[in-house]
C-alpha cells in the first residue's frame, strides 16, 4: 500500500500503488518507477549475490566516522572518502572494491566468489588468526544462507574482504594497502584493523 502526502503530486510517497508503480525516496529525490514482479528470488545465483553483499557490507559498517572532515574519523574512512569517484557514496566505493573482484560479464561469478574463500582459507596461519581475532573484537560474526552459497562465511573472511577491497581500490599508497592481503602477515591485518577505528 501506497503512503502518500500531497496525493501524487510527488511532495512525499513510499510504497507500491497496485501492481504497477513504486515510489520511494533516493539520494534525497523523491522518485517513482514501474513495478518488476521478482523472479528466481531464490536462485543459486542470487544466493551469491546476497552472500557477497552481506559479507563486504558487513565488513563496511564497521569502518568508525563520524561525519566527513570530522577529527573524530577513522583512517581508513579517511582514506576512502579522499579515493571515492565523483558520483558514488563512500560506502558504495568500499564495497565497490571487493564486488569487482568477483564479478564477470556484469554478475557475481560464483567460481571466482568461491576462490576468494579458498584464498582466505590459504593464508599463512598468523595472517589467517589475525583476521579471525580482528573481526572478533570488531563484532564481525559468521554469516550463511539458506540457498546459493550455503557455507558459512567466517568473520575473519569478510574483514579480509574488506581488505581485498581497499587493495583493489588503491586507498593507500602505505602499508598494508599497498600490498596483496594474501601475503599479509599479522602485523599489517592489525593496522588494517586499527584503521577502521577512531582512534
Amino acid at each position: 500500500m501506497a503512503k502518500v502526502k500531497g496525493p501524487l503530486m510527488s511532495m512525499e510517497a513510499s510504497g507500491k500503488l497496485g501492481d504497477t508503480i513504486v515510489f520511494f525516496p533516493w539520494k534525497g529525490r523523491n522518485v517513482v518507477r514501474l513495478w518488476v514482479k521478482p523472479t528466481q528470488k531464490n536462485s543459486v545465483l542470487q544466493g551469491y549475490v546476497r552472500a557477497s553483499m552481506s559479507a563486504v557490507g558487513r565488513w563496511m559498517s564497521k569502518i568508525s566516522c563520524i561525519s566527513k572532515g570530522s577529527a573524530l574519523d577513522s583512517a581508513l574512512y579517511t582514506l576512502i572518502v579522499a579515493k571515492t569517484t565523483e558520483g558514488l557514496n563512500w560506502n558504495a566505493y568500499a564495497v565497490q572494491g571487493f564486488l569487482k573482484l568477483v564479478t564477470s560479464g556484469g554478475a557475481i561469478s560464483t567460481d571466482l566468489f568461491a576462490s576468494k574463500i579458498a584464498n582466505y582459507s590459504a593464508l599463512v596461519s598468523t595472517a589467517l588468526t589475525a583476521f579471525k581475532t580482528d573481526a572478533t573484537a570488531l563484532g564481525l560474526v559468521d554469516v550463511s544462507f539458506g540457498y546459493g552459497y550455503t557455507d558459512a562465511i567466517e568473520a575473519g573472511c569478510q574483514l579480509y574482504f574488506g581488505a581485498l577491497g581497499c587493495y583493489n581500490n588503491s586507498v593507500g599508497t602505505a602499508s598494508p594497502y599497498n600490498t596483496h592481503p594474501d601475503s599479509w602477515v599479522d602485523t599489517d591485518v592489525n593496522s588494517f584493523k586499527a584503521d577502521m577505528i577512531t582512534a
